[in-house]
């Protein structure tokens, strides 16, 4: 009887001690779930914070970002990183790593606007292709076709000989050359028994291209998608330089003959 009292003594106290080491090992598992659950919070806040600060940063790019387009879209004149940099209150660094992402990213859109760089200077401006097209809506009235036509020419081969130009153009474009320099967008010199054309600081303005004249023609030749500057006979036949004449159907006139009843060609 004592023998079965003492298993029975026994197997109460494994069974304690069963129980006993259950709560114990469940509180440790649960301490260590607290513990790892606190922790967790703790990363999660450090990556929530990090997270609106990062925010934050790229908040103030986009503002900045969007200052110095609107810059240039309202200044309608190159501004140079300095200028920017200076009345904008941003750092030179940033102003420059923006206005390049601003320049290919007006690239990859499908838009009649580009920010061209022109020298140490950029400005917002029109694509050449729409020139034509809107030129009639800008400050001073429309400047024709026809105009513009002749004028691009001469942009392109100046300093170009004005025999050569009512060459290309035909008779018409002598009455176009007297617009151009009444309205102060060509000079002409004399050479010769002709004149010497070339474009004036006015025409780069108005066109946003640089006053440089051989940096102007690569704009312009980018501009118009040309693979290089164009001869005599692209820019009498391609539609890409304004051009609709055909060299060939074009009478060479002399500047002596008497042109005033001519009609013009358009």
């Amino acid at each position: 009887m004592n023998d079965l009292n003492e298993k029975i003594e026994d197997e109460d106290i494994g069974n304690s001690k069963e129980d006993s080491d259950g709560v114990i090992n469940a509180k440790s598992i649960n301490e260590k779930e607290s513990e790892t659950e606190t922790v967790d919070q703790e990363d999660s806040s450090e990556e929530d914070e990090k997270s609106e600060e990062d925010k934050l940063i790229d908040q103030i790019r986009d503002l900045h970002r969007n200052q110095i387009e609107a810059a240039l879209y309202a200044a309608g004149k190159p501004l140079s990183i300095e200028i920017l940099s200076t009345k904008l209150e941003i750092r030179k660094k940033e102003v420059e790593e923006l206005i390049n992402e601003l320049a290919f990213d007006y690239l990859d859109r499908s838009t009649a606007l580009v920010i061209a760089q022109i020298g140490d200077r950029y400005q917002m401006q029109i694509k050449m292709e729409y020139t034509e097209k809107v030129s009639k809506f800008a400050e001073g009235g429309a400047i024709a076709e026809r105009y513009l036509r002749t004028l691009t020419i001469i942009a392109l081969k100046q300093p170009i000989l004005k025999s050569l130009v009512i060459k290309l153009r035909g008779s018409g474009a002598y009455e176009h050359i007297k617009y151009l320099i009444d309205n102060g967008l060509i000079d002409a010199v004399k050479k010769g028994r002709s004149q010497e054309l070339t474009t004036t600081e006015k025409y780069a303005e108005m066109f946003g291209l640089p006053k440089n004249r051989e940096e102007m023609k690569r704009m312009m030749v980018a501009q118009l998608g040309l693979e290089e500057e164009p001869n005599e006979e692209d820019l009498a036949g391609t539609d890409k330089a304004f051009i609709s004449e055909d060299l060939n159907e074009v009478e060479e006139i002399s500047e002596t003959d008497d042109h005033k009843n001519i009609p013009l060609k358009e």
